[in-house]
C-alpha cells in the first residue's frame, strides 16, 4: 500500500508510527515518513500507463532497511523504476528474480543503498529498500501499463489505493498474507493528474469516486482530455476511478507500435454481438457476510443480493449461500423461482445477510455448491459477492479453474468496496468463464447486478481460432468465453505487420483490415504486450524470462534491482544494521521458505456515500419522501416472480397517487401491471439497465391477456394518470 502515512500495528503495543516505508529493529516499528505522493495517469485507448511517485526522509540517526507494499490492477506490466536519494539517481534494472535477490543482498552486506521491486501478489507489489541513509531523502517513481475494461460501453480505470485486509484461517496459514495486515490510517494527500487519447469522441467524462476537473481537446487526429482532482489533492480513503464514453466504441480496432528489438506489437481489441439467447439457469449465490463487510459493504450486498432475486427469469432454480468463519444454506437443495420462494428469499436476505459471521473463508462453501447434483437440463451460475479478504487466493481460484463439469457450470464474482482483492475477483471470474465487476464505495450497485445476471443467463459463446495471414497469433492461449458488450484484447508480438486479422467466434466473425491498425509512438505499448505473451501461458516458461529480460517488465520470475555504489556507510553504523537486516530479510519472507511473518497489519476502509440517482448534489428530500431508489425498490418487491402487480392501492401509496377514477374494463392485475411498466417508464427511464429484465417479465406476462392496441390504450391512459400529479 504506497500511500499510508500512519500505521497501527495490530500485534503487541506497537502504538501508532509515521511510515509509508516500515522497518524493524530492536522489538520496534520505525516508520520512514511519507511526505509526498503523485499518481499521473495517461490512457491511451483500452490501456493505461501510471506513473506513481513518492517522496520519503529518514530522519533516523542511522541507515535503515525498509519495506512497504502496494496495489495495482491485476497482471500489470511494471516496466520502470527509478530511485532518487540526494543528487544521485537510481535505474532499475529487470533481472531474473534469484539473480536480483542475491544481488541486493550481497549489497545491504556491504553497507550499499540497494533497492529490490518484486511481485508478490499479481494485484500486490513489493519494495524491499536496504541502507536508506540517515536524514536522506528518498524519492521513489515507479511505472506500469494495464489494460482498461470495457463494460456497458465504457472504458474503466481504476487505482488502488489500498490493499485490503487478507483473513487467515487457521487450517490454512499464509505467512506472505501475515506480512500485510496492518491497519492504516493515513492523512497523506494525494494529487492525480490524467491524460486521454482515444480514436473517437469523448462524449463524457466521470468519476464516480472524486470530483475532477476535466478539459477536452484534439491532436494529431485523437481526442484528447486533460485533468486533475477538482481539489488537485485527496485523502486516501478509497480507491480512485474514472470512466470514459466515447463515440462509436463497439468499433474493432488494432493498435501497433515497431519495437526496439525489431518486432511489431499488436493489440487488437473488439467488442462481440454473440447474439446468445437466454438458457435455462441454477443460480446459487454465495454471499461474503464475515466481519470485513461491516458498514456500507453489507448494505450493498443486501441491496445487491435483492436486485438479483427480483429480476430472476421465471424458469429458473436458486440458493443462497452466506459465508464467514462457517457457512449457512437458504435450503438443502436449490429450489424451483416461484411466489412462495421469492418471498422466502427476501425475508432471508433483509434479516440474515449481515456482516456477522467472522472470518473469510470461501473455499468450503465453494466446494460444497461445485459439489451438488447438477439439475437435468439447467447450467449452475455460481454468483459470489465479496469484499475479497481471504489469504488462500491461489486454492480457490484452482478450485474453481479444476471443477468437473465445466460446461455445466460458470463462475461470476462481484468484488464490493475499496481495497478488494483484485486478484481473487478476476481471478475467480477468469477460471469460472465468467465476468468480474467491481462496485466501490460511492458507485451505484443496480447497473452491475443486471449486467452481471444478463451475462449469466446468456448461452456461452468463444473464440474458435485467430487467422492472421498464416502467423500464429499467441493469445488467447484457450478458447476465451465472449460476451455481448464485454471488450476482448488479443496480444501479439510478430517479425511484420499483418494486412488484417480475424477472429473466428460461435457463429460470427470480427475482421480488423488495416484500414482500423492505429500506429502508436508511445514506447510503452510493446512492454505490456511482452509481459501479456510472457504470462499468458502461450509461451514456455524460459521463453517468457527471455521476453521480460528484453522488454524490461516485472514478472513472477524477474524483478527490478538497482545499488548505489557510489554510498558505503562506515563498518559501526553497518554492523549496526547487520543485525536488523538478517531478521528483516527472514522477515520478509523473500530468502527462505520458513520464515515467520513480521508485522501483522490489517487495513480498515471508511467509505462514504453519493446521492442516490434522482438527487442532486447538495439536494434534499421532503420528510416523509422516499429517496427514488427506495421508490424502485418497493415498486418492484410488489411483483411476483412473473412480474405480475396486482394490488393498484400499494403502487399509488408508493409514489402517493391519487385516486384511478378511468374505470377500465381489464382486471385488476393487468391494471396495476400496465400502471407500474408506465411508472418505470417516466420515472426511472435514466435507470433503464436496471429494470429491463424485469419489466421483460411484466411483458411477457401481458401478451396473450390483451391485445396490442388495448397495450397502447391502455399505457395512454396510465400515462395520462400519472403526469395529472
Amino acid at each position: 500500500m504506497p500511500f499510508a502515512n500512519k500505521v497501527k500495528l495490530q500485534d503487541g503495543n506497537l502504538g501508532v508510527v509515521e511510515c509509508g516505508l516500515v522497518v524493524k529493529h530492536e522489538n520496534q516499528t520505525i516508520g520512514i515518513p511519507l511526505t509526498h505522493v503523485t499518481a499521473e495517469i495517461d490512457i491511451i485507448f483500452c490501456a493505461a500507463e501510471v506513473k506513481l511517485t513518492q517522496t520519503y526522509l529518514n530522519n533516523s540517526p542511522d541507515p535503515l532497511n525498509c519495506i512497504y507494499f502496494f496495489p495495482t490492477e491485476t497482471s500489470v506490466a511494471l516496466h520502470k523504476f527509478t530511485a532518487t536519494i540526494g543528487d544521485r539517481k537510481l535505474s532499475g534494472v529487470v533481472k531474473e528474480k534469484e539473480v536480483a535477490r542475491e544481488e541486493f543482498s550481497d549489497a545491504v552486506r556491504q553497507g550499499k543503498t540497494a533497492f529490490l521491486l518484486e511481485e508478490l501478489k499479481p494485484d500486490i507489489m513489493e519494495l524491499m529498500v536496504g541502507n536508506l541513509g540517515s536524514n536522506e531523502t528518498c524519492q521513489i517513481e515507479i511505472c506500469y501499463i494495464q489494460e482498461l475494461p470495457f463494460q456497458d460501453l465504457l472504458t474503466r480505470f481504476t487505482l488502488p489505493t489500498s490493499i485490503a485486509p487478507r483473513y487467515i484461517p487457521a487450517s490454512d496459514p499464509d505467512p506472505v498474507v501475515g506480512l500485510m495486515n496492518m491497519q492504516y490510517t493515513g492523512d497523506v494527500p494525494l494529487s492525480i493528474g490524467f491524460q486521454i487519447k482515444m480514436r473517437s469522441e469523448i462524449k463524457n467524462i466521470t468519476s464516480p469516486s472524486h470530483k475532477v476537473e476535466v478539459t477536452q481537446y484534439s491532436e494529431e487526429g485523437w481526442f484528447c482530455a486533460g485533468g486533475t482532482l477538482e481539489d488537485f489533492t485527496s485523502l486516501l480513503d478509497r480507491d480512485f476511478v474514472l470512466t470514459l464514453e466515447c463515440d462509436d466504441p463497439l468499433l474493432p480496432v488494432v493498435l501497433y507500435e515497431n519495437t526496439e528489438q525489431g518486432e511489431v506489437a499488436l493489440m487488437m481489441s473488439f467488442i462481440p454481438e454473440t447474439h446468445a439467447k437466454d438458457r435455462l439457469c441454477e443460480f446459487v449465490f454465495i454471499v461474503d457476510c464475515s466481519g470485513s463487510m461491516d458498514g456500507e459493504r453489507i448494505s450493498k450486498a443486501r441491496e445487491a443480493m435483492r436486485v438479483f432475486i427480483q429480476s430472476l427469469p421465471e424458469d429458473c432454480f436458486f440458493n443462497i449461500i452466506r459465508f464467514g468463519s462457517s457457512y449457512e444454506v437458504l435450503t438443502s437443495k436449490s429450489v424451483t423461482y416461484n411466489d412462495e420462494t421469492l418471498k422466502k428469499a427476501k425475508d432471508y436476505i433483509d434479516k440474515s445477510v449481515d456482516a456477522d459471521m467472522g472470518g473469510t473463508e470461501l473455499l468450503k462453501p465453494l466446494k460444497k455448491v461445485l459439489g451438488w447434483k447438477y439439475k437435468k437440463g439447467y447450467e449452475r451460475q455460481i454468483l459470489i459477492l465479496t469484499d475479497g479478504a481471504v489469504s488462500n487466493t491461489e486454492k480457490v481460484i484452482k478450485t474453481i479453474k479444476n471443477r468437473s463439469n465445466k460446461d455445466k457450470c460458470r463462475v461470476f464474482s462481484l468484488g464490493i468496496g475499496d481495497g478488494v482483492s483484485r486478484e481473487l475477483v478476476k481471478g475467480m471470474a477468469e477460471a469460472g468463464d465468467g465476468i468480474q465487476l467491481f462496485c466501490t464505495s460511492n458507485e451505484p450497485m443496480r447497473e452491475k447486478v443486471i449486467r452481471m445476471l444478463s451475462c449469466a443467463c446468456s448461452n456461452r459463446s468463444e473464440i474458435s481460432c485467430v487467422e492472421m495471414e498464416g502467423q500464429e497469433f499467441l493469445t488467447p492461449p484457450a478458447p476465451v468465453t465472449l460476451f455481448t458488450g464485454e471488450k476482448t484484447v488479443l496480444y501479439n508480438l510478430t517479425p511484420i505487420l499483418p494486412a488484417e486479422i480475424t477472429v473466428h467466434c460461435s457463429g460470427s466473425k470480427h475482421t480488423v483490415t488495416s484500414g482500423n491498425f492505429v500506429q502508436v509512438h508511445s514506447g510503452k505499448m510493446p512492454k505490456l504486450v511482452a509481459h501479456k505473451v510472457a504470462t499468458g501461458g502461450v509461451v514456455s516458461e524460459g521463453r517468457g524470462v527471455e521476453l521480460a529480460l528484453n522488454y524490461q517488465v516485472v514478472t513472477k520470475e524477474t524483478s527490478f534491482v538497482c545499488v548505489d555504489g557510489d554510498v558505503t556507510y562506515t563498518a559501526n553504523m553497518v554492523a549496526r544494521e547487520e543485525e536488523e537486516e538478517e531478521n528483516y530479510l527472514v522477515d520478509c519472507n523473500l530468502f527462505g521458505p520458513s520464515s515467520p511473518p513480521p508485522l501483522r497489519k490489517k487495513r480498515m476502509v471508511k467509505s462514504r456515500c453519493t446521492p442516490l440517482p434522482g438527487v442532486g448534489e447538495g439536494g434534499s428530500l421532503e420528510a416523509g419522501e422516499d429517496e427514488p431508489g427506495d421508490q424502485l425498490n418497493k415498486l418492484m418487491d410488489l411483483a411476483d416472480t412473473k412480474g405480475r402487480f396486482t394490488d393498484l392501492a400499494k403502487i399509488r401509496g408508493v409514489f402517493k397517487l391519487g385516486e384511478l377514477t378511468t374505470v377500465s374494463n381489464f382486471a385488476e392485475d393487468i391494471v396495476a401491471t400496465v400502471l407500474a411498466l408506465v411508472l418505470l417508464e417516466i420515472k426511472f427511464g435514466v435507470q433503464r439497465d436496471v429494470w429491463y429484465r424485469f419489466a421483460g417479465k411484466s411483458e411477457k406476462w401481458l401478451d396473450g391477456k390483451i391485445s396490442k392496441e388495448e397495450l397502447k390504450n391502455l399505457k395512454d391512459e396510465m400515462k395520462n394518470f400519472v403526469s395529472s400529479f
